[in-house]
């Protein structure tokens, strides 16, 4: 396939058709994405491929500045790319990056190794190895499966999704999970009206803080990462968060990165590459090709 034509086939959003953001939340997106141009330096890390994510989101990624980092991207793959999980990171932020093939790092098929991964739809042993695995499949026209989407409905718990994608026993569900859970599942064409989604949407809802956020197995403060793919996760549903998107608003500093909380930095780069893609009005995943590209 020659690059014009993986170009070509790169372009579709699949947030084209969620609620729009606000000027104000697209204006602070665009803040947040010009310090991450500046704060995350090209690599193959999981922080890495997020920020080409990010940033193509935010529309802050320069043709130069892609072809960099998605250069980079492929030259650590092999060695990043070591799960499900991972792999499924490096195709979204390649494809996010529109630069020379999605599913090519050097000699590296990261599609045959990703589908290596999978056992019986089930990929990993985390939430996050099933659905950014889903995700980086769709990424690239290439699936998931009917038995990943089986596997991902069935291990939905008491309420939402857990980090073991386990129904009883294990960790407690959690508002992170849940909502990468909704985002693959609706990723893979499962419709906003199925009732195990609906159900972990009205669970993940019910967790809310006092101050309109969300965050990680408590409820008396917001956390930028929980808040900000909970509001993912209602967009592709159909709806939009207004109080989510305040509360994290409200986490953006001066210079433009958000903090983990109100009063605790965290890691300002985890944070913010969470936000600029929720503010920015878009969600997981942020591009997807039109058709699955060739073998590498």
């Amino acid at each position: 396939m020659t690059k014009i034509t993986i170009l070509l086939a790169t372009l579709a959003l699949t947030s084209a058709f969620a609620p729009a953001a606000h000027a104000s939340d697209r204006s602070a997106a665009r803040t947040g994405a010009a310090w991450l141009s500046t704060a995350v330096k090209p690599g193959a890390d999981g922080m890495a491929a997020d920020a080409v994510v990010a940033l193509r989101a935010a529309g802050r990624l320069p043709s130069a500045e892609a072809a960099r980092r998605a250069r980079a991207l492929r030259a650590g793959a092999n060695g990043y790319a070591r799960t499900a999980g991972a792999t499924g990171k490096t195709i979204l932020a390649l494809a996010a990056a529109r630069s020379g093939s999605a599913r090519c790092a050097g000699n590296v098929d990261l599609l045959t190794r990703l589908q290596s991964y999978g056992r019986a739809g089930r990929y990993g042993s985390t939430i996050f190895d099933q659905t950014l695995a889903m995700l980086g499949a769709h990424a690239l026209h290439a699936g998931p499966s009917q038995r990943a989407i089986t596997v991902l409905l069935k291990a939905r718990g008491a309420g939402g999704w857990n980090f073991n994608m386990t129904r009883s026993g294990g960790r407690a569900d959690d508002v992170t999970s849940t909502a990468m859970a909704i985002l693959a599942a609706r990723a893979a064409g499962v419709s906003a009206g199925n009732g195990t989604l609906r159900a972990g949407l009205r669970w993940l809802r019910a967790q809310r803080t006092a101050a309109g956020g969300f965050a990680l197995g408590r409820r008396d403060r917001n956390e930028a990462n929980s808040t900000a793919l909970a509001i993912e996760a209602a967009a592709a549903m159909g709806s939009r968060d207004t109080r989510a998107t305040h509360a994290l608003a409200s986490l953006q500093r001066p210079g433009g990165a958000f903090q983990f909380t109100r009063n605790d930095a965290g890691s300002r780069v985890l944070a913010t590459n969470d936000a600029v893609v929720a503010l920015s009005g878009h969600h997981l995943p942020v591009t997807t090709l039109h058709r699955t590209p060739s073998r590498c």
